[in-house]
């Protein structure tokens, strides 16, 4: 991995050059972490999210669309930022004391009821927000984990999809009482470390095999009284992914995944992701694969809530375009070690 490392070193963006030195080499020394800080602050998306936000550190945005401060956390954390800088500490400060931030927006009603049906709503949402910047310690967020693992558990002694839905005005539904995953939930433990120890990481193996025996997964809603509801099931359908005939846009939700499965630590105990992750190494190498051919979608370089991972500027250049896909490539062999 290291002529990569190297590369990314050399090549990479500010944002990619200061996380590879911070989660990967620690490499970052005093006066680089603050000559590299100060490059991010000079991104585009940076100063952009930076500028619309208010004195009290509040975004006058729907909090769950692109322009609002669930995406701004992501991207600031993902560009290198942390709750040690202003412009992030601000907005979780104020976020604290809004407690029903999402019932304001376009998940107004809506957050309560995924909430209530264990599908992964507002209160969920806000947890993984402060989860992004490294913060786990609060009540609500440990509330929010502890629920996250009873979903993965109820997943365990599910044997098919009939189990868990039926349809309903001709499409498929969650059973009553169903705890179920959503990108939310994959998100929060990725970005946390208190619930980790042996228990929790053999049930979550569990839990992620019985995924890819159930794997290919249709959409299924939820239903409160007569009213259809979405949960966040973005990359969450599929998790026995054929990776030899994956398009663009399947490649970047299968990098968007396999990073959060990775930081969780399960990859290594599964054999289809130890598979995928065997791909992965090999296609790096080769003339053929997605690294030499680019394969460009706006999942991957357009930010919100559920898209977004690159990091460079733009793909105008090969250079970019490897550094992005190296970077996250990366990431996910060295969490996958851990």
């Amino acid at each position: 991995m290291q002529k990569y490392i190297e590369f990314l070193l050399n090549e990479g963006c500010p944002s990619i050059r200061y996380r590879v030195k911070k989660e990967i080499t620690s490499g970052l020394v005093r006066g680089e972490i603050e000559e590299l800080k100060a490059q991010i602050f000079e991104d585009d998306l940076v100063k952009e999210f930076s500028s619309i936000q208010q004195p009290n550190g509040w975004m006058n945005q729907d909090f769950h669309s692109e322009k609002g401060i669930e995406t701004a956390v992501r991207v600031l954390c993902e560009k290198g930022l942390d709750v040690g800088d202003s412009v992030i500490s601000k907005m979780l400060k104020h976020l604290e004391k809004r407690e029903y931030t999402f019932d304001q927006g376009c998940l107004f009603r809506v957050g309560k009821i995924l909430d209530q049906l264990s599908l992964g709503g507002s209160q969920l949402i806000r947890a993984v927000i402060f989860a992004y910047a490294g913060i786990e310690d609060k009540a609500f967020i440990l509330e929010q984990i502890e629920e996250t693992l009873n979903v993965f558990r109820y997943v365990i002694d599910v044997n098919s999809i009939n189990d868990i839905a039926v349809e309903h005005k001709g499409k498929l539904v969650f059973k009553p009482a169903v705890k179920w995953p959503s990108i939310y939930h994959l998100r929060l433990l990725a970005y946390t470390k208190g619930w980790r120890n042996a228990e929790n990481l053999r049930m979550l193996v569990d839990s992620m095999q019985r995924l890819v025996d159930l794997s290919p997964m249709p959409q299924i809603n939820g239903l409160y009284k007569s009213q259809l509801v979405s949960p966040g099931s973005f990359c969450m359908h599929d998790f026995k992914t054929d990776v030899q005939n994956l398009d663009a846009k399947g490649w970047m939700m299968w990098f968007h995944r396999m990073e959060l499965l990775a930081r969780m630590g399960v990859v290594k105990s599964i054999p289809e992701f130890n598979s995928q992750l065997h791909y992965l190494k090999n296609a790096m190498n080769e003339k053929s694969s997605v690294f030499h051919k680019k394969h460009t979608h706006y999942y991957f370089m357009k930010w919100g809530t559920y898209t977004g991972l690159a990091l460079e500027q733009d793909w105008k250049t090969k250079n970019r375009y490897l550094c992005d896909l190296l970077f996250r490539s990366v990431l996910i062999m060295h969490y996958s070690e851990r």
